[in-house]
C-alpha cells in the first residue's frame, strides 16, 4: 500500500508580505496527510499565529495535518495554531500512526539553535586550517569520523575517552568535548524513547540529520563565514535513524534542497533523506514495505 503526503518546509510566512501567496495554494487530490516541517511562520507573534491558523485551516476538515515546530515557531507555537482546527495536530515528540506508516515528529523548543557538537571548537576537527579548495572534502571526511565516533560511544561500547583519542581532541578541549557529547547523548535518548517500538517510520524533523549533503548553514557567505562547509545537522537524529526502523527522514531548517539515499546496514533497506529547502513544497509517495519513496517538488516561484 502507498501513502501520499503533501510536505511543506520553511515557508516563513509573514503577516506583512509573506512572499508566499496563500490564495495560490494548490492541494493535490488523493493526499492522505499534510506534514509541516517547521518555520511555517517567521515569528511567533499573535499576527503570525493567526496567519498560520489561516494556512492550516485551508486544508479539508478530514485531512490530517501534522505540524512540527521549527526554531522560528518553537513549541508550543504549533499547539496554539492547531488547537482549534479539526484533524490538525502537533508533531513534536509525537507518533502519528497511519495504516502503512508511523510518522514520528521531532521539532524545536527554542528559537536559537546551537550545534550539538561544534567542531570549530576543536583544532583537529575544524576544516578551516586547510586551503579553501580542500575544505569541503576535509569537512566531509571529518563529519564521517565524528559520526562514527559518536555512534561507537552512544550506540556501542566505546567511551568518550576513546572518542577523544580517535578524534585527536587536545587536552585543553576535553572538558568541552565531554560536555557536548553528553548533550548529544541526552538528545539521542529522548528521541529514541519516542521511537521505541515503532515500525515503518517516516521521521519528520525541523533540524536535518547530521552528515548529509544538505546540513550546512544557510547564512554562510554573510554572517556565518566561519561555518562554511561545516556539517551542522543533529547527530542525535542521525544516530536515531540508524538504530531504529526509519525508512525515510524529512527535514528543513538549512534552506538547502537535498536528497540522499544511504545504506547504513547491508542487511537493511537504504534510508531516504530529503530536505526540500527554503519554501519547499512537494508531494511524497511512500511505501515502507517496498521502500518506495517518490517525491515531486512544486514550483514556488
Amino acid at each position: 500500500m502507498i501513502m501520499k503526503f503533501l510536505v511543506y518546509g520553511d515557508l516563513h510566512l509573514k503577516p506583512a508580505g509573506s512572499g508566499y501567496d496563500l490564495d495560490k495554494m494548490v492541494i493535490p487530490p488523493d493526499i492522505d496527510a499534510v506534514l509541516i516541517l517547521g518555520d511555517l511562520i517567521h515569528r511567533a507573534g499573535e499576527d503570525d499565529i493567526a496567519l498560520a491558523e489561516e494556512f492550516v485551516s485551508r486544508f479539508a476538515a478530514d485531512l490530517p495535518v501534522i505540524y512540527v515546530p521549527g526554531n522560528h515557531d518553537p513549541a508550543s507555537t504549533e499547539e496554539r495554531v492547531v488547537e482549534s482546527i479539526k484533524q490538525a495536530y502537533s508533531g513534536h515528540e509525537k507518533v502519528h500512526q497511519f495504516d502503512q506508516v508511523s510518522v514520528v515528529g521531532w521539532g524545536c523548543e527554542k528559537r536559537t539553535l546551537y550545534s550539538n557538537l561544534d567542531q570549530t571548537n576543536y583544532e583537529a576537527l575544524d576544516p578551516h586550517g586547510v586551503p579553501h579548495k580542500h575544505r569541503r572534502y576535509t569537512a566531509n571526511k571529518i563529519a564521517d569520523k565524528i559520526e562514527a565516533a559518536c555512534y561507537d560511544v552512544i550506540c556501542g561500547s566505546k567511551t568518550t575517552g576513546d572518542a577523544v583519542e580517535s578524534l585527536e581532541i587536545e587536552p585543553c578541549e576535553e572538558a568541552t568535548f565531554h560536555r557536548e557529547m553528553a548533550v548529544v547523548e541526552t538528545a539521542y535518548r529522548q528521541l529514541a524513547e519516542v521511537l521505541e517500538g515503532t515500525e515503518d517510520v517516516l521521521l519528520a524533523t525541523h533540524v536535518p540529520p547530521y552528515n548529509t549533503s544538505f546540513d550546512r548553514h544557510h547564512a554562510v557567505g554573510s554572517r556565518k563565514q566561519h561555518l562554511e562547509f561545516v556539517h551542522l545537522g543533529s547527530i542525535a537524529i542521525k544516530l536515531a535513524v540508524r538504530t531504529h526502523d526509519v525508512f525515510g527522514s524529512l527535514s528543513g531548517h538549512c534552506h538547502s534542497y537535498g536528497y540522499d539515499v544511504v545504506t547504513h546496514d547491508e542487511n537493511q533497506p537504504p534510508v531516504h533523506y530529503l530536505n526540500l529547502g527554503f519554501r519547499g513544497i512537494a508531494t511524497l509517495r511512500v511505501s515502507p514495505q517496498t521502500n518506495e519513496f517518490v517525491f515531486e517538488r512544486a514550483n514556488t516561484e
